[in-house]
């Protein structure tokens, strides 16, 4: 069990959620903890603060994710999976920093509290679009969600 979940290349849905909830586990001190010293130590606007640290823990994000995560599929170039991989990524940032930019200005939250609503949202996009991304077989864009997510018969 230990291997099949830590170790072993897997395309199993719920193995491959675990794993990237580890990445993000381990990008999101880093994404924070840059977006608090940014904003707090260095006095940079909370959003642009938001932007810089989401981009550098997206890199952190992409070298776990196509090493650990995703079977990638040997046949595409690294750079186009890395260019789809940061498109599927400044999408997750526009909605972070949207959320991130909502929650604070308009309902008066911290920020840092806003960002932990926008990380809880953006995870499930991130994840979904790049597992169907670094799979081996690609579906009809209809079974997206199902591919993604490995539900059985939901299209």
């Amino acid at each position: 069990m230990f291997k099949k979940l830590l170790i072993r290349r897997t395309n199993h849905a719920g193995v491959q959620l675990i794993r990237y909830g580890l990445v993000v586990a381990i990008a999101f001190p880093i994404d924070i903890g840059l977006l608090y010293f940014f904003t707090s130590k260095l006095g940079i606007y909370y959003v642009l603060s938001a932007t810089l640290a989401f981009t550098i823990s997206m890199a952190v994000n992409f070298l776990l994710s196509i090493w650990w995560v995703f079977n990638r599929s040997s046949s595409r170039a690294l750079w186009k999976d890395a260019t789809a991989f940061a498109i599927i990524g400044f999408v997750g940032l526009a909605l972070t920093d949207l959320i991130i930019w909502i929650c604070t200005s308009a309902f008066g939250f911290y920020y840092m509290v806003s960002k932990l609503i926008a990380v809880s949202v953006v995870f499930f996009w991130s994840f979904g679009a790049r597992r169907f991304l670094f799979q081996k077989e690609h579906t009809k864009p209809l079974t997206l969600l199902s591919k993604a997510y490995g539900l059985k018969d939901f299209v």
